[in-house]
């Protein structure tokens, strides 16, 4: 049995926060820009805009992660393979908002590409620009459910 060493659990909370709070403020972020455009089309009562906070929060999150996890297990880093993971998985939660909106699947589900991949490129911009992380993840969206 291999000694379990302490020294580097510090570093394994610190890179998991990094990565909860960069998951967050990419879903605050896409929340706030679904916000806009459904503050932009009011007449959406299905789909991604009837709720754009619950639908960024509990479906392009869960599946976000569930894709990251797909790509951890898979250890390619290959950009064409994470692109289509993403493509996979937002077509998978626009199928699964759409069973339970009982909706057309082919609007959401190709809705749901988009908005996945409006998510992965927040989180790529909160690991670039890390400041905002806080300001996406919290303020923002606190800042949206006011209005």
């Amino acid at each position: 049995m291999k000694p379990v060493r302490t020294d580097n659990f510090s570093s394994v909370r610190l890179t998991a926060g990094m990565y909860a709070l960069s998951k967050l403020s990419a879903a605050g972020l896409t929340f706030t820009l679904l916000g806009l455009i459904s503050l932009a089309a009011p007449d959406a009562a299905a789909g991604w805009l009837a709720s754009p906070a619950y639908n960024v929060y509990s479906y392009a999150l869960t599946v976000s992660l569930l894709a990251d996890g797909l790509l951890r297990l898979t250890g390619t880093g290959s950009r064409a393979f994470l692109l289509i993971i993403y493509v996979l998985a937002g077509f998978g939660a626009g199928l699964w908002l759409a069973h339970d909106q009982g909706n057309g699947w082919v609007n959401n589900a190709f809705t749901g590409i988009a908005v996945l991949l409006l998510f992965r490129l927040a989180q790529l911009a909160g690991e670039h620009i890390p400041e905002l992380l806080p300001v996406f993840a919290l303020f923002v969206p606190l800042l949206c459910l006011l209005l």
